[in-house]
């Protein structure tokens, strides 16, 4: 059975490109199957769905295929609006709409789709469901979390879901790539204990609450409001049942005239705040989760979202803020090496440095006398980095740099150049996980020294990439030319051809026009070569417009800012067939893989190609 991957508290809403905002449903949290004719649908602790909600078990076996998926099971009220409470009850009254809300999709004709981008499992999860009863697709907006935030809370609803659009399936974790943020406080809680009744209440008075915390139940509150009459009947009847002599808190609450009892039912609490005791205040019962898992509920700490550690411990001491490096001649400060760069990973800004040091023999080579475009996310991949092309009056007088002027400005850019370890270590230590470095270099910067083109999938299995590549090479020896192919460390490949710097920028991209139109030729269903994003859907674009004065690209063997600490890495053409992923390569065995193969890129900076005798052979 599939472990549904988990969302973290966040304390705020926030805009954040490339992130999905999805509703936050009032319901049970849902896990889809459909094999053949077996039909599975069952909550996050695996209790089976199928007979409480048959009419969805229904539904889903009516969708062509097989698949996993993964949702939310609600029921709306006459005002469209999630209730918690009907939910509980709904296979005895059916009150209300029920309705499946389907966010994911980890699953399509035996193919796992759990490591393809949110984004592109989304566009497959549309593609699959057709219009049945009881299902509909969970949407999202993109970029503008703060709008979407608002609308929710002014329809009342629970709270908003926000995914980074890039984020794989993992099951099971708990990760900050998912975030849920709440318009009211909420706490799931374990119930432990229960008062007599007051006044004209019948059953019980108030329910006594805890959290588990170091092995230990810790009482956290008593709740008496939230309750209809049907709510106390039912909770009493289970009450009754678990009745112990043994008090489960850790710290015995000091309410009098209370039935212990074994901890084993889970609820969901509506409250104001936390006190300084560590206690709710005007905690009120929203009903049961019986789709949780007693001794899994602690409490929920957000993360501050406007830490730069985006959740993680700042350093303590003064060693973890700065250390000093030797490299040559210098002694280079390098700043919060301690840093997590990457949460999910573990991996920290000092895992980065190191590993571009151990690297600087293969990396330098194909970055010296080269302008760059720094991409610096000094705050870790999960804030927002920015590029930086002008380097400060700040910067080191020994750090090379190259004045170009940008179009439509009359002032000079100051482009870093990186031309040995300790310039390397500079750039990186200022929170440069990649370097974009321009195809030509100083004292030739017209000439470019290679071409390429960027094969990048939109919605489709990388699979497709692999094809089209093989294609290019196809075409590539049709021309004679020599092309090395690398892995962009992202989502796509890259194809180099060499030009040995005898050409110019127009006629290494006419170049590259001709070679993706005879591939597209070729592939005209799986690859397109159109600039709109929304005309090549669902096909690998062939981007020939990487080409260009001033154009930048992920350089061979940098690190990219995403999941696993991914590295953009040269391949060799018989590797390049399916089953190959870019996640593959990474900062903790690309070092290993170079001992063995070398700079498979060293061909890139050779002599170039013969642009005119390849021509002649295509146009043979």
């Amino acid at each position: 059975m599939i472990k549904p991957m988990l969302a973290s508290l966040a304390d705020k809403p926030f805009d954040r490109k490339g992130w999905f905002f999805e509703v936050k449903w009032d319901g049970y949290r849902a896990i889809a199957e459909k094999h053949g004719k077996t039909i599975k649908l069952y909550s996050r602790n695996k209790t089976s769905f199928l007979e409480k909600f048959s009419e969805i078990a229904e539904s889903i076996d009516k969708i062509d295929g097989d698949f996993v998926l993964d949702g939310e099971i609600v029921v709306l009220d006459n005002k469209g609006l999630p209730r918690f409470q009907l939910i509980q009850d709904y296979h005895r009254t059916h009150e209300g709409d029920l309705v499946y809300y389907v966010f994911d999709i980890l699953e399509l004709d035996g193919k796992n789709l759990q490591k393809l981008p949110l984004k592109d499992r989304k566009i497959t999860l549309q593609r699959l469901l057709t219009k049945v009863p009881h299902i509909e697709f969970g949407d999202h907006v993109e970029d503008r979390g703060l709008d979407f935030f608002e609308a929710v809370k002014k329809r009342g609803i629970e709270g908003m879901v926000a995914k980074d659009g890039q984020s794989l399936y993992r099951q099971g974790e708990r990760s900050s790539e998912w975030l849920k943020i709440k318009t009211r406080m909420r706490q799931e809680a374990v119930i432990g204990g229960y008062t007599s009744p007051r006044d004209s209440r019948e059953y019980f008075g108030s329910l006594l609450l805890g959290i588990y915390e170091d092995g230990g139940l810790k009482y956290i509150g008593h709740s008496g409001g939230g309750f209809d009459e049907k709510d106390l009947k039912l909770l009493f009847g289970k009450l009754k049942g678990l009745k112990t002599d043994k008090c489960p808190f850790s710290d015995v609450p000091t309410e009098t005239g209370v039935s212990w009892v074994k901890p084993e039912l889970v609820c969901e609490i509506e409250f104001e705040e936390w006190t300084r005791e560590g206690l709710m205040r005007q905690p009120v019962f929203v009903g049961l989760r019986e789709d949780k898992d007693a001794r899994k509920v602690t409490k929920e700490i957000p993360l501050d979202m406007t830490d730069k550690y985006f959740g993680q411990e700042a350093p303590k001491n003064e060693k973890d803020l700065q250390v000093k490096v030797k490299i040559g001649k210098r002694t280079l400060t390098v700043s919060h090496p301690n840093k997590i760069y990457w949460p999910n990973d573990g991996y920290t800004k000092g895992d980065l440095i190191e590993y571009y040091r151990s690297i600087a023999p293969f990396i330098l080579p194909h970055l010296r006398d080269r302008p760059l475009a720094l991409l610096r996310h000094p705050g870790g991949i999960n804030e927002e980095g920015f590029f930086q092309k002008d380097m400060p009056e700040s910067t080191p007088e020994w750090l090379e740099t190259v004045g170009i002027k940008s179009d439509g400005e009359g002032r000079k850019n100051r482009y870093a150049m990186c031309q040995n370890e300790e310039s390397l270590i500079y750039l990186v230590n200022l929170g440069s996980i990649d370097l974009h470095s321009w195809t030509s270099r100083k004292g030739s910067l017209d000439n470019p020294d290679y071409m390429i083109i960027d094969l990048d999938p939109e919605g489709v299995d990388f699979d497709e990439v692999i094809k089209t590549a093989l294609v290019v090479k196809d075409v590539l020896d049709e021309a004679g030319i020599d092309g090395f192919c690398k892995t962009s460390g992202a989502a796509g490949l890259h194809v180099y051809v060499p030009l040995g710097a005898k050409y110019s920028h127009d006629q290494a991209r006419e170049l590259a026009y001709l070679i993706a139109v005879l591939v597209n030729e070729k592939l005209p269903s799986t690859t397109s070569i159109e600039r709109m994003p929304d005309k090549r859907q669902k096909k690998v674009y062939i981007d020939y417009l990487q080409n260009g004065f001033g154009k930048n690209t992920a350089a061979p063997y940098c690190v990219r800012p995403v999941k696993k600490a991914t590295v953009s890495t040269p391949l060799k053409w018989s590797e390049i067939k399916s089953g190959l992923r870019p996640e593959q390569f990474t900062i903790r065995n690309v070092l290993r893989r170079l001992e063995k193969t070398g700079d498979l890129f060293e061909g890139v900076l050779g002599r170039g190609v013969n642009i005119k005798t390849a021509l002649d052979r295509l146009q043979r």
